[in-house]
């Protein structure tokens, strides 16, 4: 309902636009993501469109394909070398639904956690996918509920070294001599007092609060910021409840096959030829078949190449063409058009998984 109302207001207004050239570096297109969300003084709410130079595709399908693009690169890390790292930038980190936002003071510095904010907000106002697997225990600090008590756990702290003397804290044995210079080391360096008998309890948990949360309040104001600009800030304020509908679990993002046939429309056949009837049954048995035996993942990546990105829509159509040599999927009518030829289940399932592998370099086209 926040979103439709946003919504309703921006039919009139200027479209926004961004594009996204095909044949630049993966890293040149990713700095043209962060200098596209870094524009001050936007309108998100703005009807909004996505052009790739270098690619004839163009529609609602190009605008999903952009934003499963940027959602995938803020869970999986940017290849730009952000952090001096000499690999791939990380922006969150941690286990599956305990993700924390990275401390790496370059991102900070740049300011990027306000554009990973704008990101999350305009991708929820375009009801695209959203970034899954978020710690739960930053959710009040990103509503802002100040009533609320942020609940953490030993794996909301990506870092082991600070978990390894939380656990010397926690234990119930007598700390040595060593023990005690490694855990008064960390304690005076976050400005808590030296462990003793009396606060062991009382400073594990302070360690603990400050490996998870105390050091990345920059990164979750930046969050807010960006989420503010969006508008999408106003609504977890006024409805904190709904912060798990902006930031789900990412068990939830688990696919079954029978909720992607569920969606599926298969086609017809529109002739009495029995030779026409036998191609069309074959091809959709062994895309059946395809969807039955995928994993999770497997199913993601096919659900993106065929409608630009990981939302299942309610209709997904098939269409079976003998001329095709390889699938094709038309994501703006969110259609897969498969080819006929095929006499194996072996060779359908290499040639799917190979156009579907194209997705990543292109628009789903080989």
């Amino acid at each position: 309902m926040f979103r439709d109302a946003v919504l309703q207001r921006a039919p009139n207004k200027p479209k926004l636009m961004v594009t996204l050239d095909l044949e630049s570096s993966e890293t040149d297109r990713e700095r043209d993501i962060i200098c596209f969300y870094k524009q001050a003084n936007i309108d998100w709410s703005r009807p909004f469109e996505a052009r790739l130079r270098g690619d004839v595709a163009l529609g609602d399908g190009v605008t999903r394909h952009f934003f499963s693009l940027v959602l995938e690169k803020l869970s999986c890390g940017l290849h730009l070398p952000l952090d001096n790292c000499g690999g791939r930038t990380l922006i969150f980190v941690g286990e599956e639904d305990h993700r924390v936002p990275s401390t790496s003071g370059t991102l900070v510095d740049g300011d990027l956690f306000r554009v990973v904010g704008r990101i999350i907000g305009h991708s929820f106002l375009n009801r695209g996918p959203l970034l899954c697997g978020l710690s739960n225990c930053l959710l009040p600090l990103i509503c802002g509920d100040k009533l609320a008590t942020p609940v953490f756990e030993m794996k909301d702290c990506p870092d082991t070294d600070i978990t390894d003397i939380v656990f010397l804290l926690e234990s119930e044995r007598d700390l040595t001599e060593v023990e005690k210079g490694e855990v008064n080391q960390l304690a005076m360096s976050w400005d808590l007092p030296m462990v003793t008998i009396q606060n062991r309890r009382w400073l594990a948990e302070r360690v603990l609060y400050h490996g998870v949360i105390g050091r990345r309040l920059q990164q979750i104001a930046q969050i807010r910021a960006g989420l503010k600009d969006t508008g999408v800030l106003q609504m977890l304020k006024q409805r904190p409840d709904l912060a798990t509908v902006l930031f789900p679990r990412g068990a939830e993002e688990v696919l079954e096959p029978e909720f992607v046939l569920q969606r599926v429309l298969w086609p017809e056949p529109d002739s009495d030829e029995e030779d026409n009837i036998e191609v069309l049954c074959k091809a959709t048995s062994f895309l059946r078949a395809y969807i039955e035996s995928a994993s999770s993942s497997e199913l993601r990546q096919l659900v993106q190449f065929w409608t630009g990105w990981t939302v299942v829509p309610e209709q997904m159509t098939v269409e079976v063409e003998a001329d095709l040599t390889f699938p094709v999927a038309s994501t703006c009518f969110t259609t897969l058009k498969i080819p006929g030829r095929y006499e194996t289940f072996p060779e359908f399932s290499n040639s799917l998984k190979a156009a579907v592998a194209t997705t990543q370099f292109g628009f789903g086209r080989v």
